[in-house]
């Protein structure tokens, strides 16, 4: 069965992103989200230490598109000086979620 398509959840709408995958993933309450996918954007570059990342998670029901306006040279959170790293959470429509998940695993079959 095909996995449901929405064109709010595009690169055209959300801009560029990547996708990590994580295999078969093992909540902590019970339950396996499968194929699980997690949709992430970063920005600068890490360095040699490997001491310069930020994680930088966004609200409930965002993209990493709402949290762009926080990065920039000169701010907080400068990609000249720190690795930035943007996930997106299970269940938001970028990474893995009810509606993208393929059958029999998605829409009322996808873990709580």
């Amino acid at each position: 069965m095909k996995t449901i398509e929405n064109a709010y959840y595009t690169h055209e709408v959300h801009g560029e992103y990547e996708i990590f995958e994580l295999g078969d993933f093992q909540l902590e309450e019970g339950g396996t989200i499968r194929d699980c996918k997690l949709a992430y954007k970063t920005f600068g570059k890490l360095n040699e230490a490997k001491d310069n990342a930020i994680l930088f998670p966004h609200m409930y029901s965002g993209t990493h598109k709402a949290m762009e306006i926080y990065i920039g040279e000169g701010m907080a959170l400068d990609p000249s000086k720190y690795f930035i790293i943007l996930p997106n959470q299970l269940g938001n429509g970028l990474s893995s979620s009810p509606h993208n998940t393929p059958f029999p695993f998605g829409r009322g079959a996808f873990p709580r």
